[in-house]
């Protein structure tokens, strides 16, 4: 039997089973990688196996502190932000890692690593509520967060920007803002309110974010805090309407899209949802291309430095033999 890759081991790790021979180096290098540490130390109560070396649990344990004094922080400042837009007539949406920071209870509050702080308000009161983090002490960035978004919102104070989005990113069509808001119900955060939305259109947010948004159907990447995202999601009583989530996205690309990441869940985190028919033959090669490349980066990396080299000799050969006969 071949040895476990390190991406294999972190994902066995995650669900509580340490491997009995573990590269425990490369455990925590894919964990740093995938953003996924806090939540590997988060797990090590269920842990069956081998024992964790000592100085693995201090720095998991590290990290993981670090990040809950950090989430703690994103707290905060998501309650004063959410109480002041509500003093100006807006209720904002959570979309993402809101979602998880603001629902989690406190012992989980370490295991999430976010990079910032995604909520939307509707494209009409969206000049009231950047005015309103205007007078929050918060400056609009200058990174093109896309047409989907105003801006991201920081002050130097903060542990995070917020993004304040029009809608979820990802193409417009798979977004149904009128079900959307039907499926949202509100939660108090701090003394302020916000609208959270049902697990399946968090799932729907999170698969449409992965797969069309940052293009990981073309790149063949794999963000392993949404797949956990996604599998908690999934195992929640009141969890995801899997044949509703089918229904929002309708299009071969969003089929193709969901699929694939339905069989990412199933494979890797074993996880109870539709099977996906064997006639859709891409969600499998797109399945085992996106493994491939997590399991044996190095390899694919110089698959595609001879490729590279391949396809560029044979061009500058041509361009010195018939000069002019292709551009660049």
């Amino acid at each position: 039997m071949m040895a476990q890759s390190p991406f294999e081991a972190l994902v066995a790790c995650l669900q509580g089973r340490a491997p009995a021979e573990a590269d425990w180096l490369g455990i925590v290098e894919a964990a740093n990688h995938y953003l996924v540490t806090p939540a590997l130390f988060h797990s090590l109560p269920r842990w069956e196996g081998a024992p964790v070396p000592r100085d693995v649990l201090d720095y998991l344990g590290f990290i993981h502190g670090r990040n809950r004094e950090r989430n703690m922080r994103l707290r905060a400042q998501a309650a004063e932000a959410i109480e002041a837009l509500n003093r100006c007539g807006v209720r904002p949406l959570l979309l993402k890692g809101a979602c998880v920071l603001l629902t989690a209870p406190d012992d989980t509050m370490g295991a999430r690593v976010l990079t910032d702080l995604d909520i939307a308000v509707p494209r009409e009161r969206m000049p009231v509520a950047s005015a309103c983090l205007a007078r929050l002490g918060y400056e609009a960035l200058p990174d093109a967060v896309g047409e989907h978004a105003l801006a991201a919102f920081a002050r130097p104070c903060d542990a995070g920007a917020i993004d304040l989005h029009f809608r979820p990113p990802g193409p417009e069509a798979f977004h149904h803002p009128e079900r959307l808001a039907e499926s949202a119900t509100a939660i108090c955060v701090g003394n302020g309110l916000a609208m959270l939305p049902s697990p399946t259109f968090r799932a729907l947010h999170l698969v449409v974010h992965d797969m069309l948004h940052d293009q990981q159907t073309v790149t063949g990447a794999i963000d392993l805090r949404h797949l956990c995202d996604l599998d908690a999601l999934a195992r929640m009583p009141d969890g995801i309407d899997w044949k509703e989530l089918a229904a929002l996205m309708p299009e071969v690309a969003g089929r193709t899209a969901l699929q694939t990441q339905l069989l990412a869940l199933r494979r890797l985190f074993g996880t109870t949802t539709p099977l996906t028919p064997w006639c859709r033959i891409r969600p499998f090669l797109q399945h085992w291309r996106r493994m491939q490349q997590a399991c044996h980066p190095a390899r694919i990396e110089m698959m595609r430095t001879a490729y590279r080299t391949l396809y560029k000799r044979p061009r500058s050969l041509l361009r010195t033999v018939v000069p002019g006969r292709i551009e660049g």
